[in-house]
C-alpha cells in the first residue's frame, strides 16, 4: 500500500508511456521532470565545495563524489551527493526504465571551464564497466545550463539497438577527457542529436548509447552530474580488468561501493560490504 501512495503521491514525475518507449527506441531520453529551484541549489552548493575542496583533481575526474573520498574531512559534501543519488523522485524515473531492483554503483561530475574544457570523444559506457550482462542507466543532470557553444552531449540515437559495444581505437594522449574512441567509420552523423539543457533539466542513457561532447568554447561553465543505475539483474563483477588508463580519472573499480536503494540484488552475487569502511575512491594527486 505504501508503494501505491508512493505512487500516486509522484505521478506528476512519472514517465509517460511514450516516453519509455521513445527511450528503448533510441536510446536516450529527457524527461519532463526538473529539478527544482532549492534542489538545484543544493547540487551546485555540493558541486562547489567539491571542486573547492579537491583542487588537485582535474573538474572532469571527480569520480563517484558520493562516496567518501580517502583522507578526507569532510563527509558532508559526500553524503549531499549520496542523498541526490537516491531521491524518490529519480528512481521512479530510473525504475521505469530498468525494473524495481535498483542499485547505485557509481557518479561523476562533469566540469567543463570556460575556454578550456575538453572533448569527450564518441563512446559507449560500457566499454569502461565491469558490469555483466551490460545494463545501465545514467541520468546525466544538468548543473549549469548546457549548450552547443558550451559543450552540451551530444547523442548517436540508436546506437544500443544492437546491444553490442562498438569498436573503440585507442587515443591516450590526445588530450581528451577519456582515452578510447569510437571508430569513425561506426558513427552514422545522420544520427547524431544535439542536447542543450536548461540547468535543472536531465537526459537519460542506455549504457549502449554511444555520446560524445564537443570543447566548451563559451566563456561560461558546463557542468553536470550524472548517477549511474544498474538492475539487480546484472552483476558487478570486481574482477574484470577494465576502466579508463588515464591517471587523473581512475579509479580502483574492484572496490567500488554499491548501494542497494531498491528492490533486491536478484543474482545473490553483487557484494555489499565492499567500499563502505571509508576506504572507498582512489584519489590521484
Amino acid at each position: 500500500m505504501k508503494w501505491i501512495e508512493r505512487k500516486m503521491a509522484n505521478q506528476s514525475n512519472l514517465l509517460r508511456k511514450k516516453d519509455i518507449k521513445r527511450y528503448h527506441e533510441d536510446g536516450f531520453l529527457v524527461p519532463k521532470y526538473k529539478f527544482s529551484d532549492e534542489k538545484l541549489q543544493t547540487l551546485r552548493r555540493a558541486a562547489s565545495d567539491l571542486i573547492s575542496h579537491y583542487p588537485h583533481i582535474p573538474t572532469e575526474g571527480l569520480v563517484s563524489p558520493h562516496i567518501f573520498y580517502i583522507g578526507s574531512n569532510r563527509p558532508d559534501i559526500h553524503d549531499a551527493f549520496l542523498d541526490i543519488c537516491k531521491m524518490p523522485e529519480l528512481l521512479d524515473i530510473v525504475e521505469q526504465l530498468i525494473g524495481p531492483d535498483i542499485i547505485i554503483w557509481g557518479s561523476r561530475i562533469f566540469s567543463k571551464g570556460p575556454k578550456t574544457g575538453r572533448s569527450t570523444p564518441w563512446h559507449q559506457d560500457g566499454e569502461y564497466w565491469p558490469i555483466r550482462p551490460l545494463a545501465t542507466a545514467t541520468l546525466w543532470i544538468a548543473i549549469d545550463d548546457c549548450t552547443e557553444e558550451n559543450g552540451c552531449l551530444k547523442i548517436l540515437s540508436g546506437s544500443h539497438k544492437d546491444k553490442i559495444l562498438l569498436p573503440h581505437e585507442s587515443i591516450a594522449g590526445s588530450g581528451a577527457a577519456l582515452d578510447k574512441e569510437i571508430h569513425h567509420d561506426n558513427l552514422d552523423e545522420g544520427n547524431i542529436i544535439s542536447v542543450p539543457l536548461e540547468a535543472g533539466e536531465m537526459v537519460i542513457f542506455d549504457v549502449f548509447t554511444a555520446h560524445g561532447a564537443s570543447p566548451n568554447f563559451s566563456d561560461h561553465r558546463r557542468a553536470g552530474f550524472a548517477i549511474r543505475y544498474m538492475p539487480g539483474t546484472s552483476l558487478y563483477d570486481r574482477n574484470m580488468n577494465v576502466g579508463s588508463g588515464q591517471d587523473d580519472v581512475q579509479t580502483d573499480l574492484s572496490k567500488r561501493a554499491l548501494f542497494l536503494v531498491r528492490g533486491e540484488d536478484k543474482t545473490g552475487r553483487n557484494n555489499f560490504s565492499i567500499g563502505h569502511e571509508g576506504m572507498l575512491v582512489e584519489v590521484t594527486s
